[in-house]
């Protein structure tokens, strides 16, 4: 079709002055109905509410103060696809929610238009993961695509201007209207053929010649790897405390020749036992041991069957405790061997081993003989196979295109039969079931909830997660340790930099690397701030949830100052990836310091204002005061940490119990409450923005000058300046930039108090450039798991306050 934009525009504007020449200007084949009704639609968009991944947290600040997406006439939010004419794909588009987008595309009725925005969304993007879509547009049309990881808020407005254009320019929209043939109404009708229309080459055009990416480093073969011709020094040795000294000795007083003791660990005690005495363990260190264990931290497995050593079992199960008592962690090691090899369920002892044995299952296919309910958690019910085996694959793009049958074969399971499988509790009345999710504006993510009701109080509910599954822990056995660093980013995507922090902690902690204190100071700082962004959304979205539209308004206005900061700092808003193995990217820029002082000057007199808008409000209190209590033993026992846990009284911060990164020469507070509530976890996050801005200023008054990354150039990428001086910091660049250091071989666990909690990560290495194994400890797995505790008993308005209190987020959840 094709207007001339200029022509129509003339015309339109002739149209809205009422002059009767306006038809004589149009250009060729578009009647003045046609150009008044685009007018109309492209100035009156109705977005649906609807978002997958990081790309939406972009997407969500256009439509504040700030952007004002307004102004193009597109700020009518949608809470129905029955209401809303455009749908923005934001972020990945996962196999396991692949299904709801498109049952929610086709609830919209025409006409209609796609907006596909992001990296993700579009192609896969960094995600070419057995988990992920490699691209909407073969599944439903897509008329605007926005580049990007994620696009910054600026693009998605050029993206709407773009759409609004392709409106005045093609649509013919009266007779459609008129209910007449011809015309064209909007909204393009054809999905992209793979193979056709739709390349799956990774390569790109004209790159057939090369490998694909890490294929030439993969487990088994490493063809062409060279790092096994590098020496590194073995990793460090565990000087054990006298604490640990007794907890062993004991430990074999009582089970003998049944329990074998690691010699060299390097960051904690580390037994083996057999899964016939596993059980009979975990129970004596709960309840018996000279050092009790109160916390489950931990459960993931080893598939063991490519090491370049071989070992003498086929997977290892791996225990992680922890003593809130003594400040202590344990490690348990379970040898198994077998193509389906069982072990025992630990839920008798610690009911929250439930999510983490039905995990190992789904994704090992170990069997925990006894589970009360041993079912898929993270991946479709119909999935083939168990994707963390190494012998499943690892790419999207090697395994066939996600196409409309699969769609249809991989539909989420009906909620009443959910319900049925997983009941909390046994309900005495019931009488409807009511699902939510797994997209919903209070969900705060793509995670399902069902609740069984009786009126309006919850006698039952039942979870179901696995819809933002991005495969990170299988990607991390094909990337080199420094290629990994942008994915961690992504696990909370709003917590940025904090993430690569626990990562590189325990990559140092292996390499036994000393960071310099310039690099430790601007990883506190930074990490600080990304604690800032985040309780400022949590704030705002969980006061929004339960009816207060302005403050979410005020705190992005302050949450933009801090991005601005650190996009000065690192030039990235969401994602920065600045950190690196041994210190930072690069030292700060000139003039950080003067917009740091200003806001740390502002910022406490913003949080007052926001106390006098929110906490005093009474409608507020009377929602969230006595909600969704939990106990500190239960919070303790089913695994709860950071800030969920110390609005149970317990003063416990990773920061001040064990500090790392040089925490311990600050001075701060830990913000506690008694009664477990939606209050007192409110109350808890409020000041610890305070807390962090205390630290901020800290780190502007005293740091320290010197170098930003160690000189321990074996695992580090080298300061450009030194590459520029000398042959061996050039060598060292090459090597660690392209195929990437070589970490010693052994096993390393590192956790941090991340802006939600205790953020761990267990990390393998077989002596290569890459990881053997990753795993996460996610801040929120526990906490979802436990929310039947909070919420069983209560009204159905105060599932919104509880799930809002709690501050979950589905990336991390779901990793």
């Amino acid at each position: 079709m094709g207007y001339d934009a200029e022509a129509l525009t003339k015309a339109v504007e002739a149209a809205v002055l009422g002059d009767a020449e306006a038809v004589r200007m149009l250009p060729e084949r578009a009647s003045l109905g046609d150009v008044l009704v685009n007018w109309c639609q492209m100035n009156s968009l109705w977005p649906l509410f609807f978002g997958l991944s990081c790309c939406f947290i972009e997407q969500a600040t256009v439509f504040t103060g700030v952007y004002d997406i307004a102004r193009f006439g597109a700020e009518v939010l949608r809470g129905s696809p029955r209401q809303a004419d455009l749908l923005v794909v934001s972020g990945t588009v996962f196999k396991k929610v692949a299904p709801m987008v498109t049952r929610i595309y086709e609830q919209m009725s025409r006409p209609k238009w796609v907006i596909s925005m992001g990296s993700c969304a579009n192609t896969g993007g960094m995600y070419d993961v057995y988990s992920v879509v490699q691209g909407v547009d073969q599944l439903i049309p897509v008329d605007v695509y926005i580049t990007g990881c994620p696009p910054r808020p600026e693009a998605l407005m050029y993206g709407l201007i773009t759409l609004q254009d392709m409106i005045k320019r093609k649509n013919r929209p009266l007779k459609p209207v008129l209910g007449l043939s011809g015309g064209q109404l909007g909204g393009r009708d054809d999905i992209l053929e793979v193979g056709v229309s739709k390349d799956r080459d990774t390569r790109g055009p004209g790159m057939q010649g090369i490998p694909v990416r890490g294929t030439s480093v993969t487990p088994p073969g490493f063809a062409g790897s060279r790092s096994e011709e590098m020496w590194t020094p073995p990793p460090p040795v565990l000087e054990f405390s006298a604490r640990q000294t007794v907890l062993r000795k004991a430990i074999e007083e009582r089970f003998g020749e049944l329990a074998t003791w690691r010699e060299d660990p390097v960051d904690m005690p580390t037994v083996t036992v057999s899964a016939d005495h596993v059980v009979d363990v975990l129970k004596w260190l709960k309840h018996e041991s000279p050092v009790k264990y109160e916390r489950f931290e931990d459960l993931t497995a080893v598939d063991e069957s490519t090491r370049k050593v071989p070992v003498e079992h086929d997977f290892t199960l791996v225990y992680t405790l922890t003593s809130l008592s003594a400040v202590e962690r344990l490690r348990l090691r379970v040898p198994l061997s077998g193509a389906e090899p069982e072990a025992p369920t630990a839920t008798s002892v610690w009911a929250c081993a439930n999510w983490y044995e039905r995990e190992v299952w789904d994704m090992f296919g170990i069997r925990f003989v006894g589970h009360p309910e041993l079912r898929r958690l993270i991946m479709p019910r119909t999935w083939p196979g168990h994707p963390l085996r190494k012998s499943e694959p690892h790419r999207a793009t090697e395994m066939a295109p996600y196409l409309e049958e699969d769609v249809l074969r991989m539909q989420p399971e009906d909620a009443g039969e959910l319900l049925r499988r997983l009941h909390a509790t046994s309900p005495t009345k019931r009488e409807f079931v009511l699902n939510i999710g797994p997209h919903h504006y209070s969900t705060h993510g793509v995670v399902r909830f069902v609740l069984e009701l009786h009126g309006e109080e919850i006698v039952d509910m039942a979870s179901d997660i696995g819809f933002h599954h991005r495969g990170a822990e299988k990607i991390a056995e094909h990337q080199s340790w420094h290629q990994y660093i942008p994915y961690t980013d992504r696990l909370d995507y709003l917590s940025g930099v904090a993430n690569n922090l626990t990562y590189l902690l325990a990559i140092e902690k292996l390499c036994d690397i000393t960071v310099p204190a310039r690099a430790q100071c601007v990883r506190v700082m930074l990490s600080e701030f990304f604690r800032l962004s985040n309780h400022l959304l949590w704030l705002g979205t969980m006061v929004q949830d339960l009816g207060m539209m302005t403050p979410v308004f005020h705190t992005f206005r302050e949450r933009e100052q801090v991005l601005d900061i650190i996009e000065t700092i690192t030039g990235a808003r969401l994602h920065p990836a600045w950190l690196r193995i041994g210190g930072l990217a690069m030292d700060l820029p000139e003039g950080w310091d003067t917009m740091v002082r200003d806001f740390v000057s502002g910022f406490p007199k913003r949080v007052r204002s926001y106390h006098r808008l929110i906490s005093g409000n009474p409608i507020l209190r009377a929602r969230i005061r006595g909600i969704g209590p939990i106990t500190l033993e239960d919070a303790i026992d089913h695994g709860l940490t950071g800030p969920n846990l110390r609005a149970c009284g317990k003063e416990w911060d990773l920061r001040k119990v064990t500090p790392y990164s040089g925490y311990e020469q600050y001075d701060f507070d830990i913000p506690t409450r008694e009664d477990g509530d939606c209050l007192a976890r409110y109350e808890v996050r409020f000041e610890e923005m305070l807390q962090s801005n205390r630290i901020i200023s800290q780190c502007l008054e005293g740091m320290p000058s010197g170098r930003h990354i160690s000189e321990d150039y074996r695992y580090c990428i080298p300061d450009k300046k030194d590459t520029l001086e000398d042959i061996e910091s050039l060598i060292h660049h090459f090597i660690n930039a392209t195929r990437g250091p070589k970490v010693p071989a052994g096993e390393a666990y590192a956790v941090t108090e991340s802006p939600r909690g205790e953020q761990g990560f267990y990390i393998v290495s077989d002596g290569g450039n890459m990881p053997y194994r990753l795993h996460m400890r996610s801040a929120g797995y526990p906490t979802v798991q436990a929310l039947p505790l909070m919420t069983i008993g209560h009204l159905l308005p105060d599932f919104i306050a509880i799930i809002g209190s709690t501050d979950y987020i589905a990336p991390d959840l779901d990793r």
